[in-house]
């Protein structure tokens, strides 16, 4: 694919704006859509990790999901459990939004992650993920991941 780069530079602009123009919505531009998210937000890359005394520098691709238990706040990636100390409120809004989604008010999902979405029960969904485990999508929520998934389809 040929990719052709035009700046027009001009003090009638106010801000930055992006434009793609593609002929279709392929992976190469999704991956230049998140690129472009990733540096012009504040998007959390990295994240603190915990498992007893140890200390772990974890990258947010790697999480498989963000969840809360007991009042706390943990990772699941395909190292382990990690705590972290950031709230899921926080990951919610400064986590890339086309790869993270809130499931439920205890859980976060990264949806490079995910195997599938089963719609088998009516009016749920039930998420399995690549590791083995399932979550279910809060009944809440399920309006909000139906959603999502259209507009990742698009």
């Amino acid at each position: 694919m040929n990719i052709k780069v035009r700046t027009n530079i001009s003090n009638e602009y106010e801000n930055i704006e992006i434009v793609i123009n593609a002929p279709e919505k392929t992976t190469q531009v999704l991956d230049i859509e998140n690129d472009l998210l990733r540096i012009s937000s504040n998007t959390i890359e990295k994240v603190i990790g915990m498992q007893g005394n140890d200390i772990f520098i974890i990258n947010v691709s790697d999480v498989i999901t963000f969840y809360s238990e007991e009042k706390s706040n943990f990772c699941k990636t395909k190292d382990g459990i990690f705590k972290i100390k950031e709230k899921l409120y926080y990951l919610e809004e400064n986590l890339l939004q086309k790869s993270f989604i809130r499931i439920s008010n205890s859980v976060i999902v990264n949806i490079d992650k995910v195997k599938c979405f089963n719609t088998d029960i009516i009016g749920s969904i039930l998420v399995k993920l690549n590791d083995g485990t399932e979550e279910y999508v809060s009944k809440r929520r399920v309006s909000d991941v139906m959603k999502f998934l259209k507009n990742r389809r698009d």
